[in-house]
């Protein structure tokens, strides 16, 4: 446990370092910002547009920074042969897998609360109201962005840091559109086509499970227990995610 700390904490303080970081979370910010733009609605419907409109730009900073920073961990780590230096010491695969995760999503939580402090500022200041039910789906974006950090871990340890962001952006692109409502529709038209979405819909996350924005932000609310259920789903994705990079790392010749 020491050991994962300690990569944790080294794996936070480069990523503190990195430049992209600060240019996509001053984007963010910037976009946030814009929203105050929103004038010439009246003061319900420009809300709830700023509301969805911040939440959508937290969640896609969010995806950037899992692409662009999480996938050159360990690419890094192999290219400048700082890995080598790790793995000679008493520290097994799934505690160097487990830190740089720990580390790279713990940078992510303090800039997503950045954002969702200014964001909170600028709906306050536009006449909005933060509520828990507000505050649960910038939670369970969190919790997205963490399946989606371990899938990108899980790609940078069998392919290159490019090909690892574009497999990263395409399961954001169809864990989104994993829908099972979606397939009953292509059934009609095309059985193996269909058989093959369903395949896709058992195997990976519906990453639509953490987002709420429509039903809290339009008033059709939630069912009770359900934010709870999408952490537990999340965490389970996340942790197999997270197994099976470390199975694929322990047999990878560094």
């Amino acid at each position: 446990m020491n050991a994962t700390i300690i990569i944790a904490l080294n794996t936070f303080k480069e990523n503190i370092r990195n430049k992209v970081l600060y240019n996509i979370l001053l984007f963010a910010l910037g976009i946030i910002l814009l929203s105050i733009s929103f004038g010439d609605w009246s003061v319900f419907a420009r809300v709830q547009v700023m509301e969805d409109f911040g939440l959508a730009t937290m969640s896609i900073a969010g995806l950037l920074l899992a692409v662009f920073i999480g996938v050159g961990l360990l690419g890094k780590e192999i290219s400048q042969k700082t890995l080598y230096t790790v793995l000679v010491r008493p520290v097994n695969r799934f505690q160097f897998i487990l830190g740089k995760f720990t580390g790279l999503l713990v940078t992510l939580f303090i800039n997503f609360g950045i954002m969702t402090l200014v964001f909170s500022a600028v709906l306050v200041y536009q006449g909005g109201t933060i509520e828990f039910p507000l505050l649960s789906a910038v939670f369970l974006a969190w919790v997205e962005l963490a399946v989606v950090v371990s899938v990108s871990i899980l790609f940078s340890v069998f392919t290159t840091p490019t090909l690892a962001a574009i497999f990263t952006i395409a399961f954001w692109i169809i864990g989104h559109y994993n829908d099972l409502v979606q397939i009953k529709d292509v059934q009609a038209d095309s059985p193996a086509f269909a058989l093959l979405l369903k395949a896709i819909y058992y195997v990976l996350p519906n990453l639509e499970h953490f987002n709420i924005r429509a039903p809290v932000i339009y008033g059709s609310g939630i069912e009770p227990g359900f934010v709870v259920l999408a952490v537990i789903y999340g965490l389970l994705y996340t942790a197999l995610f997270l197994l099976l990079a470390t199975l694929v790392f322990s047999r990878k010749d560094v």
